[in-house]
């Protein structure tokens, strides 16, 4: 932690900030007044010394009446506010993702001073806290983006954040369910939503589609029945757009699908939604999380039933539920499920693509390709045959000596 010491000598008073630089050493800065050493003694046990040091360079560097250098923080946000061809939804999850630069040290850097070297720490900083690596190349990517821009308007001569590389996280695996295990699943369930997380693995739509779906989008009476596919909410909390253009899509329905549905809408106007939650609004996810952790919950607290609580002041042991699911699906992975359950009934990649709004083969290929059980056998044969080719033909005698 750096210091800051008085000193009183002929030339008047100063301040100095004492501190160690980046190799160790006690080192010093002195300051006229007491209010610049403790900006500067703030900085370095922000940032360090020598990213403290380059931005003291910077405005000891200025004329007197200059304005103050932007900051990175600063030339983000503005940058942000003046983003066209977005809409707002779009604009508030960009100010989310600013969020991870504006309040971290690196944003405090004046843009002018930005090395390479400091976002290198900032992403290694995110990577040392557990973050995915998705996340920090998002977070990565719209902070290159905005330096790309001040590059093009000459504010800096290079962008320093090009192609820093990010380090590889494990991802987390998707979990797919059995038929078997879904039933479970639902059991748990409050019997209220038993019906959307049918839906949800029947039709394989995301949460965000699923959830802002109105009864003007339903198709029941067309053979076959279908639905349409026309907006979902966004991170930001706001309706908007599907993800991508192939994500707007009508899809059919199976018969189990039309029976949830037409319960769902009963006495519904054309733009009410199809699923709420217990009070008739719109269902959150984050409030449908905290109900789904205690449906995985393979234990039960005596009395009180299925993630019951017993009586006040209750410490009945835990003991295991029967059956058990064994697993820890996300809300999510009823996509996933439900995408397995296609290719497992035959149902092409291509098919599957639309269905699930997939924006290129690709996507579904390197999502769902390794469940494909044609494929698999067919791979397996092939890996045989070829070995087969490549042993030796021996006649019996060279079996029996060999033996020997």
């Amino acid at each position: 932690m750096a210091s800051i010491r008085q000193r009183t000598g002929a030339k008047g008073t100063t301040w100095a900030v004492l501190f160690r630089d980046d190799d160790g050493r006690q080192t010093s800065e002195t300051f006229p007044t007491n209010e610049a050493a403790e900006e500067f003694r703030a900085l370095v046990d922000r940032m360090g010394a020598e990213a403290a040091r380059r931005i003291l360079a910077v405005s000891e560097g200025l004329t007197p009446g200059a304005p103050r250098p932007q900051t990175v923080a600063e030339y983000l946000t503005e940058y942000i506010h003046h983003l066209t061809g977005i809409d707002e939804g779009t604009r508030t999850g960009y100010r989310q993702l600013a969020k991870a630069v504006t309040t971290k040290p690196i944003g405090a850097i004046p843009l002018s001073a930005l090395e390479r070297r400091d976002v290198v720490a900032w992403i290694r900083d995110q990577e040392s806290s557990g973050l995915s690596q998705k996340t920090v190349i998002n977070r990565r990517g719209l902070l290159s983006a905005a330096l790309a821009r001040a590059v093009e308007d000459q504010i800096i001569p290079r962008n320093p954040a090009y192609r820093v590389p990010v380090a590889r996280t494990e991802r987390q695996e998707m979990v797919f369910l059995t038929p078997a295990e879904f039933q479970i699943l639902k059991a748990r369930a409050t019997p209220h939503f038993r019906p959307f997380l049918d839906f949800l693995v029947l039709t394989g739509l995301r949460f965000g589609e699923a959830t802002a779906l109105q009864a003007r989008d339903l198709h029941l009476e067309d053979s076959p029945p279908t639905l349409s596919v026309v907006r979902a909410w966004k991170k930001s909390g706001k309706l908007g757009p599907p993800k991508t253009k192939k994500a707007r899509r009508t899809i059919s329905l199976p018969p189990e699908a039309v029976t949830i549905l037409r319960e769902a809408i009963k006495g519904k106007a054309q733009d009410e939604w199809v699923f709420t939650n217990t009070q008739g609004r719109r269902i959150l996810q984050n409030t449908l999380w905290g109900l789904w952790v205690t449906w995985l919950d393979d234990t039960e607290r005596a009395p009180g039933g299925w993630g019951g609580r017993g009586k006040p002041g209750s410490q009945a042991p835990r003991q295991p539920r029967h059956p058990l699911l064994g697993k820890k699906p996300r809300i999510h992975d009823l996509r996933h499920t439900h995408a397995s359950w296609m290719l497992a009934a035959g149902i092409s990649l291509h098919d599957l693509r639309h269905r699930l709004g997939h924006e290129s083969i690709q996507t579904t290929s390197d999502t769902y390709g390794h469940l494909m059980p044609e494929a698999q056998i067919q791979a397996a044969r092939a890996a045989s045959l070829m070995y087969q080719q490549g042993l030796p033909r021996l006649d019996a005698a060279e079996v029996l000596a060999i033996e020997a």
